[in-house]
């Protein structure tokens, strides 16, 4: 089974988050394959999830770092996108390696994420605890089920959208970041112990490279679901639909600061 694998760069936090609806729009159409989108951030951006109230940000704080916001389709809490890979993964529900539920999707794309940080001699692991409740509004404070560790810190934080037919997950993988940073773009919240919960790549892997990183999750991807991954680039439909999303959605004041 032929997949596809999207090895982007750096973009716009308006236009990430309108890319990665578009495809997964595209994938549950059957317009495009399951999508494996690799990307960075043009500039340091904050994210938070979809049921995350806006004022836990330091909004002033983040405008004059110029920091931009943008409220993600997925759930999880706060997160500064610098220093880190971003993966999204778009996949029609209907498929045999995803029918099992979100858990078991969550599960199946964690394994993936695993495989791939131990090809890079890290000592990765699934956690399998914890529900996700009383949770710090900074997404990599606490590991919740399913999510990635190394060393007892988490290292990638993911969040998932469910739709009748299918699915987008996505989440981040934290390189080298200013750790304290991430702390500061929330109100109310200041660093403390659990800053040193907050695990990096270079922290744990010194000698890792992103582009180390996206073949690692390349060929991990390809061996956990035993696909073979095209690269390829979004697709007509699929850039038109995020250029309306960036206007209509994702821009506006009336989708980011709705709670």
């Amino acid at each position: 089974m032929i997949w596809r694998i999207i090895d982007d760069g750096p973009r716009s936090a308006v236009f990430n988050m309108s890319l990665d609806e578009a495809i997964s729009e595209a994938v549950r159409k059957k317009l495009s394959p399951p999508t494996l989108r690799l990307y960075q951030w043009d500039k340091p951006s904050v994210s938070i999830g979809y049921f995350q109230r806006i004022s836990d940000i330091d909004l002033q704080y983040c405008g004059a770092k110029r920091y931009p916001l943008v409220r993600r389709p997925t759930g999880g809490m706060a997160v500064l996108h610098s220093s880190e890979l971003t993966y999204s993964f778009s996949a029609q529900t209907g498929l045999e390696a995803f029918k099992g539920g979100l858990l078991k999707n969550y599960l199946a794309i964690s394994g993936a994420l695993v495989s791939a940080l131990r090809a890079l001699d890290l000592d990765a692991r699934i956690t399998l605890s914890g529900n996700g409740r009383h949770r710090s509004p900074l997404c990599f404070k606490t590991p919740s089920y399913g999510e990635i560790t190394v060393r007892n810190e988490k290292i990638i934080g993911s969040a998932q959208k469910r739709y009748k037919n299918g699915f987008l997950q996505h989440g981040s993988i934290l390189m080298d970041p200013d750790v304290a940073e991430l702390h500061n773009v929330l109100k109310k919240y200041k660093p403390d112990r659990d800053i040193c919960a907050i695990g990096t790549i270079r922290k744990n892997a010194p000698s890792v490279s992103y582009s180390d990183l996206r073949k690692a999750l390349k060929d991990a991807f390809e061996k956990t679901f035993n696909i073979q991954l095209l690269s390829g680039g979004p697709s007509e439909f699929e850039m038109n639909r995020a250029d309306e999303l960036a206007v209509k959605k994702y821009s506006t004041k009336e989708w980011n600061y709705r709670r």
